[in-house]
């Protein structure tokens, strides 16, 4: 046995002399005379239209499979006062008092009516209201008691649709009403029956509404159901609302509605079996004990549970003192309540998992957000970064070119005294003078080649070169550069062949600039290339471009050098003791001009047996700014 006091839960050792029943084994105050050939034959009479059956309180306990396709909602659902959500809210106490006749003798007799029939309207599954007729005769017609009834929705639109209210008789029936006294609509609120009904739908909107108005707060909501049941349910002095362990392996007591009614410190007792039983078969169940100290008289419990939701939990009422204070009439009301629990708990639920998505959807934008902030700032920082550095390039170009300037005036003159000691006083010099003449005259050349190779650079840094476009023949430039080249060729015992296979050798290009990449390119074959041959060929492509390959059987570029062949000042050999002079910057001009010639240049080498390097240009340039 559990024992609950608050919130709380704990196990007692209390006696289990109390009595446990089903809802369904309720001996109840009606007793059954219509035995089920007799309903069964009234109910496929009336197919195929909606069959019900009601007691005359107005609870039904069967509605036909129509009833689901005609209105859209469950017939489980629909059970009890549930379908007087369907019936429109001026046609209810129609209704109702149609179920709730009254055998009092007001001058019938003590003969129950044989039937009746009443127009009411009813909302269909698309949400508008159509005439409905419903037939009702009582289910055990030899009795002089109305037990219950059963009948029939008809739907009257086909027939004739109107909009006017309708007569609460149909004519054949009119001299029974004026004869039965009974029937007469200032009687009828005087009815035990409809009176108790009406309070059960009552009570039931009132839970209904009080429940929606929790629904974004399961904790609130679950405290409001065992509060509203102790308010709705005659009789029923506390609440329990029990709800599954995480793990499943029991019931947790989750809200108590009517603890004010004990005195301070007087613990509820229930037995777990009437709740355990209640949530695993889904019958309601009824218990009553005898008189034990601190132990309800009798207590009911509900499964908490809907079609749409499944089985959430167990509803439970109970009174301390009174034993026939709960009844079947009790038990129904709280199996309803249980349901509209399980649809309120269910929404409550998704609302939660709503408001947790977005949360965490809230919480995943401000990260974004963060995260797009961070990048902005570093995007900032890249752009001023590259600002910095495009002025530090700037500077640098600027700077090379002005020391360019500068040692060009000194370099020029060492170069021109030189060649003029050598031309006209060589008679003057000693072979030892002639000799160091000769070696500043060449070192000079090399600066000055040098200082060349820098200006071009800073120039093309700064956007300054600018293309001299004309035609020309591409083979006589092939071929003069080429002869260029033949002394230095001959000197290293190097053969170089040179073949222009073009059926139009006119370009429209720069001569000069195309020249100097051809130079570079034949000179480091040149140097690079200690035996075997240089090759230079000019073809034709399509797409009305031209290929200038130069393949030499040299040194070669190893792998890992070969991709950084065009950049600035690099040289496979970068140590001060290297064989081959230079600056590293005649590959990476000649690709620049390349570039501003619209134009490719590719490498293809392998160590120790040699390159080729191949330019692809247009017949007629289109100059590209660098």
């Amino acid at each position: 046995m559990t024992h609950y006091h608050g919130n709380n839960s704990f196990r007692s050792e209390f006696s289990e002399a109390e009595i446990l029943y089903k809802a369904s084994e309720i001996p109840s105050p009606l007793q059954q005379v219509c035995d089920r050939k007799t309903v069964d034959d009234r109910l496929w009479s009336a197919i195929p239209h909606i069959v019900w059956k009601a007691n005359t309180g107005g609870w039904t306990t069967y509605l036909g499979q129509p009833w689901e396709e005609y209105t859209g909602v469950p017939a489980s659902a629909a059970l009890g006062f549930g379908y007087l959500a369907c019936v429109h809210p001026e046609d209810r106490p129609r209704l109702l008092a149609r179920h709730g006749w009254d055998p009092t003798p007001s001058g019938t007799g003590g003969e129950p009516p044989p039937s009746y029939e009443i127009k009411f309207r009813l909302r269909t599954r698309e949400g508008t209201y159509r005439w409905n007729l419903a037939r009702g005769s009582p289910a055990n017609p030899h009795s002089q008691e109305v037990l219950e009834w059963v009948g029939t929705y008809t739907d009257l639109h086909p027939i004739a649709q109107t909009q006017a209210e309708p007569e609460s008789e149909v004519e054949f029936l009119r001299p029974i009403a004026r004869s039965s006294a009974k029937l007469k609509a200032e009687k009828l609120p005087e009815s035990p029956i409809l009176m108790d009904a009406g309070a059960n739908l009552r009570a039931i909107e009132r839970f209904t509404n009080l429940l929606s108005q929790r629904a974004g707060n399961l904790s609130e909501l679950l405290q409001a159901i065992a509060d509203a049941t102790v308010e709705a349910i005659a009789g029923a002095e506390f609440c329990l609302v029990a709800l599954p362990e995480c793990d499943s392996s029991g019931l947790k007591l989750s809200a108590v509605g009517g603890a004010t009614n004990f005195e301070k410190g007087k613990t509820l007792h229930v037995q777990d079996k009437l709740l355990l039983r209640a949530f695993a078969t889904g019958e309601s169940q009824l218990w009553r004990s005898e008189s034990y100290p601190g132990v309800p008289a009798a207590a009911c419990a509900a499964a908490i549970e809907s079609r749409e939701s499944g089985r959430l939990g167990v509803l439970a009422i109970g009174n301390g003192k009174d034993r026939t204070a709960i009844d079947s009439g009790s038990v129904q009301l709280l199996a309803v309540m249980g349901r509209q629990a399980a649809i309120a708990i269910n929404s409550a639920r998704a609302i939660e998992k709503f408001k947790k998505q977005e949360q965490l959807l809230d919480l995943q934008n401000e990260l974004l957000i963060r995260q797009q902030q961070e990048l902005e700032n570093q995007d900032q920082r890249i752009q001023q970064q590259k600002l910095q550095l495009l002025e530090a390039a700037k500077l640098k170009s600027q700077f090379l070119a002005s020391m360019s300037h500068e040692l060009l005036t000194p370099m020029n003159s060492i170069i021109g005294f030189s060649q003029l000691l050598l031309r006209q006083h060589k008679q003057l010099l000693s072979a030892q003078q002639i000799d160091m003449v000769g070696r500043i005259l060449n070192n000079g050349k090399n600066l000055l080649v040098l200082l060349d190779d820098i200006l071009d650079l800073s120039k093309i840094e700064s956007g300054r070169t600018e293309l001299e476009i004309e035609e020309f023949d591409l083979g006589h430039l092939v071929m003069d550069v080429a002869l260029e080249f033949g002394n230095q060729a001959t000197e290293k015992n190097l053969a170089m062949s040179v073949c222009v296979g073009l059926q139009d050798r006119c370009i429209v290009n720069d001569k000069l600039r195309l020249r100097q990449v051809l130079v570079n390119l034949i000179s480091n074959a040149v140097k690079f290339t200690h035996q075997g041959c240089i090759c230079i060929e000019v073809g034709e492509l399509e797409g009305d471009r031209l290929i200038i390959t130069v393949r030499d059987t040299g040194i070669g570029i190893s792998k890992t050098d070969l991709p950084h062949i065009f950049d600035k000042f690099h040289q496979a050999d970068q140590s001060t003791t290297r064989p081959y002079p230079g600056t590293g910057l005649g590959l990476a001009i000649s690709a620049s001009l390349v570039k501003i010639m619209n134009s490719t240049i590719t490498v293809e080498s392998q160590l120790k047996k040699g390159s080729r390097f191949a330019i692809e240009i247009p017949r007629t340039v289109n100059p590209k700014k660098p």
